[in-house]
């Protein structure tokens, strides 16, 4: 089975108002926040995908309404590979929904990934800005995550800037 790498680059937290203003997409996001009556701190709540403008799928999201407090919007652009097509967001999706299990991706997460993939994320502020240490609200899920169709292997990325 062909490995397939892909690379995500992560953007936020943005608030569902930020998004208005976002000329950006094809790409993945991921809702993170809490449900009525949770009282653990917020967790990712849902995964999905866009071909299309992030600011035209988020403005009616079927899902959004679910998070009732605390909801923010992450934003996926895959940086590898760049000529990128819908089976890497959907492979990328599948693998991010499979290990995770949030609780509002009900269907993706009843069958393992189709395809052996390796997805890498980065992290970063709004702004572009690499984030340097981890926000309690992603820090378990692992910036690597590797399916080769058998077996899960996962890490962690050190970030840190090179010392002159």
């Amino acid at each position: 089975m062909e490995q397939i790498t892909i690379k995500i680059n992560w953007y936020g937290p943005y608030t569902i108002d930020d998004t208005e203003y976002l000329d950006g997409g094809n790409g993945l996001y991921m809702f993170t926040g809490k449900f009525k009556h949770q009282r653990e701190d917020p967790e990712i709540q849902y995964f999905g995908i866009t071909e299309n403008s992030y600011k035209g799928r988020f403005k009616r999201h079927h899902k959004s309404p679910e998070i009732n407090r605390d909801l923010n919007i992450w934003l996926g652009e895959i940086d590898y590979p760049k000529e990128h097509i819908r089976q890497h967001l959907e492979s990328a999706e599948s693998i991010m929904v499979y290990f995770w299990d949030p609780k509002l991706n009900e269907k993706k997460t009843l069958t393992q990934p189709k395809h052996s993939t390796t997805v890498i994320s980065h992290w970063f502020t709004k702004d572009g800005n690499t984030r340097i240490n981890q926000k309690g609200i992603y820090k378990n899920l692992p910036d690597v995550i590797c399916w080769d169709g058998r077996y899960w292997r996962t890490g962690n990325l050190s970030v840190f800037e090179e010392s002159t």
